[in-house]
């Protein structure tokens, strides 16, 4: 019993064992290249990995955002090209608004001037044609206040199929106006009636004048003759 008492106190006496335990995953982590390094102001800077990925993803939306810009650049240069367009075009619209109308009393304007030219000689000088040429003057007036205005045709202009329209051919070359028909009209800058004209072709130049219309001054031998 004594053995047995001296056993346990000399086994209360040994040494107490020690025991490490080392953690593998903070040494692990010292070595491994994805964990993220610290820059010079102490914050963590991303992987090579991510800021590739970064980098690309701002190259994508700068690109995305200059074809947005020029889309809005194109768009908004079709739209000034359409407003300038359809304000173009109802500035014409509202220019020749009374094309049609006005048109219809060239009619009334021929008829008038047909008038005063089958007029006798011996009834000019009565009241009341003086009152209808006054009515015609003032309708040709009205017309060209609303822009329409006779096309000028002369004999000797030469044939434009712009405003003039050849009815009666005289000769094998009609290029030059002999006689007006039926004149001419147009509104503003647009022809709305050509000149019904009869052409013929190109008076020839009268040898005894000279370019200015005057006869040619008299020779030498035209002279001593008339001494």
């Amino acid at each position: 019993m004594t053995s047995d008492r001296h056993g346990a106190d000399g086994a209360d006496d040994e040494p107490p064992i020690e025991v490490k335990v080392t953690d593998h995953r903070s040494a692990s982590n010292l070595h491994d290249d994805s964990a993220p390094t610290m820059d010079a102001d102490g914050s963590a800077e991303p992987p090579t990995d991510e800021l590739g990925e970064l980098k690309a993803q701002v190259a994508q939306l700068d690109a995305r955002r200059q074809d947005l810009l020029n889309r809005l650049t194109r768009v908004q240069a079709d739209f000034a090209n359409y407003r300038r367009r359809t304000t173009e075009e109802a500035r014409e619209i509202t220019k020749f608004a009374n094309q049609a109308f006005a048109f219809e009393l060239l009619s009334v304007m021929d008829a008038l001037e047909r008038a005063f030219t089958s007029i006798p000689s011996e009834l000019r000088l009565l009241t009341w044609i003086d009152g209808v040429a006054l009515i015609q003057a003032q309708f040709s007036r009205a017309l060209e206040t609303a822009g329409v205005t006779p096309i000028e045709c002369r004999a000797g202009d030469p044939v434009d199929v712009e405003i003039h329209e050849v009815v009666m051919t005289e000769g094998a070359e009609a290029t030059t106006v002999v006689a007006e028909m039926q004149r001419g009209y147009r509104m503003h800058d647009r022809v709305i009636r050509p000149a019904l004209v009869k052409a013929g072709p190109k008076p020839e130049a009268d040898e005894s004048s000279d370019d200015d219309g005057h006869p040619p001054p008299p020779s030498e031998n035209d002279a001593s003759g008339a001494v």
